[in-house]
Order: structure tokens, then sequence, then C-alpha cells
């Protein structure tokens, strides 16, 4: 029988196995107790579903806020190529498969892809929310066991400098449309 992984086993496992990738990626890692890791004013955390248990499992997504032009938290999960969409459903799929069920297969209440409760059978968990791997969406990734986690790690690990790359507005530094403002304005003065 596979063990249950919990909110904090989650995030002391998943800081083990991200915590490499990110510090070769220029990140340092935050306090304890969180898989959560700083870059100037970036912040990057893992995010674990109110909604998980042990009989469903859990799901958790990632997230990056801060920098110039950030406007709030930003789920990272969203901006996957399609390529990554599609192995990352069919992971999903295998991830699902694996959780073990109890005899009869009991009906769970999951958040559908219209936000509300939807009443399935666990074994029918993918289902509930099939729009999940259409771009763009807000991308929540199943889990049950530290296997799990495992395998969620060796798919994001490959894909987070695209995903953590800082967007334009927060490469370009401030100062220069400082700069560039006040040249425009001087323009405009010497008329």
């Amino acid at each position: 029988m596979r063990d249950y992984v919990k909110s904090k086993d989650f995030h002391r496992h998943m800081r083990s196995l991200l915590v490499a990738r990110f510090q070769e990626l220029g990140w340092q890692s935050q306090a304890a107790g969180k898989c959560s890791f700083v870059q100037g004013r970036r912040v990057f955390w893992l995010q674990v579903s109110q909604y998980s248990n042990s009989l469903t499992g859990g799901k958790f997504t990632l997230n990056l806020s801060g920098g110039v032009g950030a406007a709030g938290d930003t789920r990272i999960l969203r901006h996957l190529e399609e390529a990554d969409r599609a192995i990352g459903k069919a992971l999903e799929e295998h991830i699902i498969a694996r959780l073990p069920r109890p005899v009869p297969d009991p009906d769970v209440e999951v958040v559908g892809d219209d936000g509300g409760p939807v009443m399935v059978k666990l074994g029918d968990l993918a289902k509930a929310n099939p729009r999940q791997w259409d771009g763009p969406s807000d991308v929540w990734l199943p889990y049950f066991s530290k296997s799990d986690l495992d395998d969620w790690a060796a798919f994001l690990l490959p894909r987070l400098d695209r995903l953590t790359r800082p967007s334009t507005p927060e490469i370009i530094d401030p100062m220069t449309w400082a700069r560039r403002f006040d040249h425009l304005t001087a323009l405009f003065r010497r008329r």
C-alpha cells in the first residue's frame, strides 16, 4: 500500500528534489517548512490544494510573484507549451491510475472545470476537469505518494528555467525607461 504524502512531507520532499536546480538558476531557498525560493524580489512557491486528502490524494500548483510589472500572484503552469501539456496530461492520467482505490469505487466531490463541485468516481478523477491541460488554464498536478512527486519533479525540472524566466518588463532596468522618458520630455521643452 502506498502512503499518502501529507502537506508538511510534501514540501520537504519537493524541496529536496528542486533545490539544486533552483540554485543552478540563481535562486535561494527560503525558510524551512515550505518549498519556496527567492531571486531578488521574485518569489516561487508550491501551493497544495486545500481539498487534498488521503482518499483522493492531493494536487499542487506552481506560483511565481514579485518583480517589476508583476500583477499579483501568477500560476506559471498556464505558460506550458503545447507539447509540455500533452506530456503532463499523460503523466496525470498515469498517476491517477495508480491511486489506491477501495472497492466499490466511491463517489468523491471535486472541483470541476467550471469551478463548481462535481461528483465523480475516484477512478474517474482525470475526467473531472478534462480541459485542465488545454492552454492556457490553471493546472493542478495530482499526487498521492512520494513516487508521484518524483514523477512530477522529473517533468518540471527541465522546464523550470523557461517557466521562471523573467518577462520582458522584469528584465528591463526601470532607470532605462526613466532616462528615455526624460529624453522625450526634453524634446518637447525645447520647442
